[in-house]
């Protein structure tokens, strides 16, 4: 695997399910509902939160192609999901 990813063996996976399934009630019993947002976000996203790029950005992943490609934009693995979530509250919002 790729250095600092993780391997979850079936046990500890089980045991992860079982944290899911408890929180999920927990949250659906006060109303939250869940969602799920991309794990590649355009660069710029996170340039817009100078502050908050500046811990990460070190340590972020960078794609600039895909399909033999080169993109327009670099996407980025989010470190976080801030960003993309107040991007797309936003939207929902207006």
């Amino acid at each position: 695997p790729v250095r600092g990813s993780m391997v979850i063996r079936p046990w500890g996976y089980g045991i992860w399910e079982n944290m899911q399934r408890a929180l999920d009630e927990m949250f659906k019993e006060t109303g939250h509902e869940n969602a799920y947002f991309p794990l590649l976000i355009p660069l710029s996203f996170i340039e817009k939160e100078k502050e908050h790029i500046e811990g990460f950005a070190p340590e972020l992943a960078v794609v600039t192609k895909a399909g033999g490609k080169e993109l327009e934009e670099p996407y980025v693995i989010r470190p976080t999901s801030e960003t993309i979530i107040y991007s797309m509250y936003a939207k929902w919002v207006q």
